[in-house]
């Protein structure tokens, strides 16, 4: 009597598996994100990508993830792809760090002094960048110093005019300035007499004038013969 088997195959596929990502990037808002790659086996296709920032997608190719993109958003963005077709519940897995834009703030005064005279310092908050470059624009005598992300201005002007800086910040992202204004006065001037008459008791003087800069008035004159007074005008 002969013997008969029953014969056939079983073909077990194995669970799909995702690598990690090539790199988990950290780069400045609005640059353009070198392609992270996660390799997959298994997989026919990707499904909804969670978790990238905005201008960032993730596409599928010849078993390879593939994110690319440019982020319109910052902070830490912790991604999960999941994988479709094949065997099992398979995510890819990966973070992308996006840094804002380094940030100014106005200056905490703009203001008006006489010419050697201690300025109050004017100090100018900042986000994202690690220290400034060297300051433009600022009066002789007054100089720009950075620390816990405050820029501080201070020290005693030793020239007049009016003074538009600018303070460019380093590290961190973007091309951001610091910028302001100072106003130094000049000292006031008093010019010499126009005359320095000789005359007879109750003759009329001929007007004698001083050009002056700086000054707004005159206080009381002081030496005046009676009968003589000293007004302002500009």
């Amino acid at each position: 009597m002969r013997s008969s088997h029953a014969t056939g195959t079983i073909t077990v596929t194995a669970a799909n598996t995702a690598g990690a990502p090539s790199s988990t990037p950290t780069l400045c808002i609005n640059t353009v994100l070198i392609n992270i790659t996660h390799a997959t086996t298994g997989a026919s296709g990707i499904g909804v990508a969670a978790g990238l920032p905005a201008g960032v997608t993730a596409a599928f190719a010849a078993n390879t993830i593939t994110i690319s993109g440019t982020p319109t958003a910052s902070g830490v963005f912790n991604y999960t792809i999941p994988l479709t077709g094949g065997c099992g519940a398979v995510n890819a897995t990966g973070t992308i760090t996006v840094t804002a834009a380094n940030t100014a703030g106005a200056p905490s005064s703009t203001p008006t002094l006489c010419i050697n005279t201690v300025l109050i310092n004017i100090t100018h908050a900042t986000t994202g960048a690690s220290g400034i470059g060297v300051a433009v624009g600022l009066p002789a005598g007054v100089t720009a110093a950075f620390a816990a992300n405050t820029i501080t201005i201070s020290g005693t002007p030793t020239a007049s005019g009016v003074f538009n800086y600018t303070i460019p910040l380093t590290g961190g992202c973007g091309a951001v300035n610091a910028t302001g204004t100072i106003t130094v006065t000049a000292a006031n001037t008093a010019g010499a007499p126009s005359s320095t008459p000789t005359l007879c008791i109750n003759t009329v003087l001929i007007n004698i004038t001083h050009a002056t800069t700086g000054a707004s008035g005159i206080g009381v004159a002081a030496g005046l013969p009676a009968g003589v007074t000293a007004a302002f005008a500009s």
